[in-house]
């Protein structure tokens, strides 16, 4: 069996299954218009491994492109490669600032730096003294 590697995940392919729709059904970030080789728009960069074309593709590729709308690997394949934002911030459970986590979120921000929010209430009542007991005229 095939292994797809890419730089998040690994899978195999399902019988009958082009690397496109593995691609897509693992959740990776990839665009495409046509399905067929002709826009070029799935083009992924091939870190390692060997494809073949069923037919040549129309659109332009580089030699460490392929698109995977129209190849079928003949190796085990190394990808360059991004899952979709959303699942990317599912894996990366050691991240020092998670990416779904707002910086400015009040919940976060009141468990993480409770102390640091009691300093910062301190200092805005006492600017907002001083402010009332300003006068204009």
């Amino acid at each position: 069996m095939i292994s797809i590697r890419s730089q998040h995940s690994r899978f195999s392919l399902l019988p009958q299954e082009t690397l496109l729709e593995g691609l897509e059904r693992t959740g990776h970030e990839v665009e495409y218009q046509c399905r067929s080789g002709y826009c070029g728009a799935c083009r992924v960069r091939m870190l390692d491994g060997e494809v073949d074309y069923v037919e040549l593709p129309l659109a332009f590729i580089a030699a460490d492109e392929i698109l995977p709308c129209c190849c079928v690997p003949k190796s085990d394949l190394w990808l360059d490669c991004e899952l979709r934002f959303d699942l990317q911030s599912s894996q990366m459970q050691d991240d020092m600032f998670p990416a779904q986590q707002s910086l400015f979120d009040e919940a976060s921000f009141a468990a993480s730096a409770s102390p640091v929010k009691k300093l910062l209430q301190r200092k805005v009542v006492r600017n907002n003294v001083r402010a009332s007991n300003l006068s204009l005229f």
